[in-house]
C-alpha cells in the first residue's frame, strides 16, 4: 500500500491533464493540485513516484513570512488545512500562558511558534525528496 495517491490511467475523459511518467514515460492523469504543486504521486504502470522536486528557498522563504499557510506548498489541502487549523490554536491557547512567565520562556515560545512551520516543511520537503528520488518497486527488486 501506498502512502501517495495513485495517479488515474489515460482515458479519453482525463486526457487534458495528462503527464508523462519520469520513469515508464508511460502517459497518467494527476490532478491539477498535484501538478501545481508538484506533489508525488504514484504511476499506475510502474508503481514509482511521479512528481517535482520542490525548491527549498522557495518553501524556507513561504514558511518564514506565510507562517502556517505555508502548509499549502507542501502539504495535500485536507491536511494543510487541519495542521493550519492546529497550529494556530496552539498559539491561541499557549502564547497567553507565557505572558507572566520569565523573559527565556517567553523568547522560546516566540521562535518556537515563528520558526516551527519552516522546520515542519523542511522536515516534509526531505522526505519529498528522498522519496522522489527513489526508483520504482520493479527496478528495486530487479
Amino acid at each position: 500500500m501506498s502512502k501517495y495517491p495513485s495517479a488515474e490511467r489515460m482515458t479519453p475523459v482525463n486526457a487534458s491533464s495528462a503527464v508523462e511518467c519520469v520513469h515508464c514515460r508511460n502517459a497518467m492523469a494527476v490532478g491539477r493540485w498535484e501538478k501545481l504543486n508538484g506533489f508525488l504521486v504514484e504511476c499506475p504502470s510502474c508503481r514509482g513516484y511521479h512528481g517535482r522536486a520542490w525548491n527549498p528557498r522557495v518553501v524556507g522563504f513561504a514558511s518564514l513570512f506565510l507562517n502556517a499557510i505555508s502548509f499549502f506548498f507542501t502539504m495535500r489541502p485536507g491536511r494543510a488545512f487541519f495542521a493550519m487549523i492546529i497550529w494556530i490554536a496552539a498559539i491561541y491557547f499557549i502564547m497567553p500562558r507565557t505572558e507572566y512567565a520569565s523573559d527565556w520562556i517567553q523568547v522560546s515560545a516566540w521562535i518556537f511558534f515563528l520558526l516551527g512551520p519552516l522546520i515542519i516543511n523542511m522536515v516534509l520537503l526531505v522526505r519529498h525528496q528522498i522519496d522522489l528520488d527513489r526508483p520504482p518497486a520493479a527496478v528495486r527488486a530487479a
